[in-house]
């Protein structure tokens, strides 16, 4: 016979297993989120390579930066010598800012640099917000925008002679900027695919 206590202890349990189940569901979307927590660290390292060595000067020449450090100082940047030994984008975009006309004789081809760095901050952290909020076709966009913008700057710089040439190398800046932009592209796609997977389990399940 079926009494209320029976039934009450029953009710119970479901409750129980439905929790279980709710927990455990949690736990496997968490797993498809891990990528998007790695996306949104290496997009604020791709933030940060702006302010980090993009040129590193050559041993010989940095010696003779460090040794003639007056002789090279620029007074209306308030840089010497010893400040180009490693030259970030967000410095070489004051540069040539402030310096447009009397490195390419007019005042609008700077401002073309200072936008190049703007837009790759802009789409670094783009590509964070949207890793934050979980959305990972947004991260790829902004990644992939980041990256081409990266791109076109690299290609101006060799074009130009100025990096790599005899006085500078990239810097660790260069390289880690295309590693991190590979490795959130990589975070957003193995994102979409667990959620994928966590989805047809869920409705074959």
């Amino acid at each position: 016979m079926i009494t209320k206590k029976t039934l009450k202890n029953c009710h119970k349990g479901i409750i129980k297993m439905e929790q279980i189940k709710n927990y455990i569901k949690k736990l496997k979307e968490n797993k498809s989120l891990i990528p998007m927590l790695v996306a949104i660290v290496l997009a604020f390292v791709m933030f940060l390579t702006i302010f980090m060595p993009y040129a590193s000067a050559t041993e010989e020449y940095a010696e003779r930066l460090e040794q003639y450090s007056d002789y090279y100082a620029l007074e209306e940047l308030d840089m010497n010598g010893e400040d180009f030994i490693n030259i970030s984008m967000a410095k070489y975009a004051k540069v040539y800012s402030k310096m447009s006309e009397d490195i390419f004789g007019d005042s609008a081809t700077g401002v073309l640099y200072v936008v190049l760095v703007v837009l790759i901050a802009i789409f670094a952290i783009g590509a964070l917000v949207f890793a934050f909020f979980k959305k990972p076709i947004a991260v790829i966009v902004f990644d992939i925008l980041a990256f081409v913008v990266f791109c076109i700057q690299n290609w101006d710089y060799k074009d130009r002679g100025v990096i790599p040439s005899d006085n500078y190398n990239w810097g660790g800046a260069y390289y880690i900027f295309i590693i991190c932009a590979i490795a959130v592209l990589v975070c957003a796609v193995a994102s979409i695919i667990l959620k994928k997977i966590f989805e047809k389990k869920t409705v074959g399940g």
